[in-house]
């Protein structure tokens, strides 16, 4: 049987997503990233091209709705630039207004034609492998009717392909407007969908849904992702339980005090998981912390993730029981997270 060959890929310049996406984008394609306004599509196309940046690849971003003045601004918040990354500053309106008045011609049909030699134009020029182009919705206004938006798309989409140029087109959607978005779905290689919402009470909540990618076996559904100053867009993918075999024998996990150890047969059994419930007071923590300082004197590594207290709290209670953990968190053999619970979603927890 012949071996089955492997897809060229490119990075989307967010590791969360490229392992999402089984590696990154399949090369010399077009693909729509749709959201709401501040759902984080600029700054996720931003991440696109530095990593074709960092690659020594000639990028462009084609802008019909941002300033170049904006894109920094946006890069800046994250301690980024522009360098490396050549800005094509378009108007789908101001560069054919004289024109306009002295023509038979359609006003949006001018403009639509003038914006795209505009485009092909810069690409022409400066070959790029990576494109952005920022946005849809500019298109979508000036072209009037659905087929002639769906024309100008699928002529974009040869022009690319033919270039081998790996391009990004942004796409706002609204909550309150069809989101479906069925007329560029069908035409593009990949859709990535960014969703933003207000919950009732904390901050906003951010997800990332690939909701097409032809010959990838994609992780569909939601996955939580974040903007963080810095970093930009951050990915959380689902943790997905392997069904890998056991290579390691099951052991006896013991909390060091024999009498609750008998209780569970001589100790809690290693590859289960044990839910303690009772009021508040009744030692449900000193029995999580008895377990992890018998595991640590054992010379095992101990993970604790902390919601209802902070770390000094826990390590002050721990000691006034005598339990001294200090130690073995200075030397990295115990793990201590604390977290608020209204500021990370469970994806981010997860990772």
């Amino acid at each position: 049987m012949a071996e089955r060959k492997k897809q060229t890929v490119v990075s989307s310049g967010i590791s969360g997503l490229d392992e999402i996406l089984r590696g990154g984008l399949p090369a010399s394609n077009l693909y729509i990233v749709q959201g709401a306004p501040g759902s984080g599509k600029t700054t996720a196309a931003l991440q696109f091209l530095r990593a074709g940046v960092a690659l020594g690849e000639p990028c462009i971003y084609v802008s019909l709705s941002q300033t170049r003045a904006e894109l920094e601004a946006i890069a800046l918040s994250h301690g980024w630039t522009l360098d490396g990354i050549r800005v094509e500053e378009l108007s789908a309106s101001d560069s054919i207004n004289r024109a306009a008045d002295q023509t038979i011609f359609q006003t949006t049909e001018l403009r639509l034609d003038e914006t795209r030699k505009a485009i092909e134009s810069a690409i022409e020029e400066h070959k790029p492998s990576r494109l952005v182009y920022d946005s849809l919705l500019e298109i979508r206004l000036i072209t009037a009717d659905s087929p002639r938006f769906r024309r100008e798309l699928i002529a974009f989409k040869a022009f690319l392909a033919q270039r081998n140029i790996v391009a990004l087109l942004l796409d706002t959607q609204t909550y309150e407007t069809d989101r479906t978005g069925e007329e560029v779905d069908g035409i593009a290689h990949g859709v990535i969908r960014l969703d933003k919402s207000l919950e009732e009470y904390g901050g906003v909540r951010r997800r990332i849904e690939v909701s097409k990618m032809r010959g990838v076996p994609v992780a569909d559904g939601y996955h939580d992702m974040a903007i963080r100053e810095g970093e930009g867009v951050v990915v959380f993918p689902r943790i997905v339980p392997g069904a890998a075999a056991r290579t390691v024998k099951p052991q006896l996990i013991k909390s060091g005090v024999d009498t609750l150890d008998e209780m569970f047969g001589g100790g809690q059994e290693s590859g289960t998981t044990t839910l303690v419930i009772g009021q508040a007071g009744t030692g449900k923590s000193t029995m999580a912390s008895l377990y992890a300082t018998a595991a640590l004197k054992r010379g095992e590594s101990v993970g604790l993730f902390l919601f209802e207290e902070r770390i000094e709290t826990f390590f002050r209670r721990s000691e006034g029981l005598g339990m001294a953990l200090r130690q073995f968190h200075e030397d990295g053999q115990l793990i201590l997270r604390d977290f608020n619970p209204n500021e990370i979603s469970p994806g981010e927890f997860g990772q």
